[in-house]
């Protein structure tokens, strides 16, 4: 009996993690998704409308978040393959302390921005942990994925880069 309960539960494993209650927020009233600024962990902000002209990738994630201890080293791999890609990790953990810790135990070399009142979660319409969204030269979105899969890796993203660049 136990090992049938096991076995059932395997698939819920790989499923992407929902956002809890208590750190979701509905969307603050914004102009529109490129007018949001989010702080950088090292100092500044990002405006999407800054990074017109090349594509961009937003990777939203928490540090209640399993998959995406595997995805972010990945994605920062990804990154240096991929030079003319700006790729942001938001995190959307309510306390900064939360996602500080994280980030000293899992290591990648990508810019980080925190968006502890979901204004920008809620803005672009995430709902689950982790999300990717890829945005094209003229900030128009080309591609979203939620989940991460490290059999597959980063094959459907590279399909949806070779339509953006």
């Amino acid at each position: 009996m136990f090992t049938c309960l096991l076995l059932m539960s395997l698939p819920a494993l790989a499923e992407p993690e929902m956002i809890p209650m208590e750190v979701f927020q509905p969307p603050a009233a914004v102009d529109a998704p490129t007018n949001v600024a989010l702080t950088l962990k090292d100092g500044g902000e990002f405006r999407m409308e800054e990074h017109r002209g090349s594509p961009v990738l937003l990777t939203f994630w928490a540090s209640w978040c399993s998959p995406c201890r595997r995805e972010l080293p990945a994605l920062g791999a990804f990154a240096k393959q991929n030079p003319g890609l700006y790729i942001l990790a938001v995190n959307v953990d309510r306390t900064r302390p939360d996602a500080e810790q994280f980030l000293s135990r899992i290591r990648f070399d990508l810019p980080v921005a925190f968006d502890p009142d979901s204004r920008f979660l809620g803005a672009y319409g995430v709902t689950s942990m982790p999300t990717m969204m890829l945005y094209d030269s003229s900030g128009q979105l080309a591609w979203q994925h939620t989940g991460y899969s490290e059999e597959k890796g980063f094959e459907e993203l590279t399909a949806a880069l070779r339509g953006v660049r």
